[in-house]
């Protein structure tokens, strides 16, 4: 084999395992409020909106609330970025950030970025999803 080809190869080789290594490190996994405790590094957690403990503080210049997973764990949430447009009607969410102790010694998920789900025009008051039939109209 000859060296330009040999040099080709090494040099692709590094540019694929830099890429597959930057990749890997980006990734932030999906954890509930326990695990992200117990984890201590950064983390996203999906959850419930506690809607009515939403509130703005100037102080922190952060959106806090309270976040509840799928276990019916909570925590209090302090997201600093401009509040997602829909979050207000929003169900659920996925905020990414890491779990720090509050000056009481609460758990508290400080979140730099966060993803809301969008409630669907397809459910109804029950959060029941329907089939329609095409050309008929029929909920099945």
């Amino acid at each position: 084999m000859n060296k330009a080809v040999l040099i080709g190869l090494l040099a692709v080789s590094v540019a694929m395992g830099f890429t597959l290594w930057a990749f890997s490190s980006s990734m932030t996994p999906y954890v509930d409020i326990h695990q992200a405790e117990q984890m201590g590094e950064r983390v996203q957690v999906r959850g419930k909106i506690l809607h009515n403990t939403v509130r703005w503080s100037d102080r922190q210049h952060a959106l806090i609330f309270m976040l509840q997973d799928k276990n019916n764990d909570q925590i209090e949430v302090v997201y600093h970025g401009a509040k997602p447009e829909s979050f207000d009607t929003a169900p659920e969410t996925a905020a990414s950030g890491i779990v720090e102790r509050g000056s009481s010694g609460t758990p508290i998920f400080v979140s730099d970025s966060m993803v809301v789900k969008c409630p669907s025009k397809y459910d109804d008051e029950k959060g029941l999803r329907h089939n329609i039939h095409a050309g008929t109209g029929a909920k099945v």
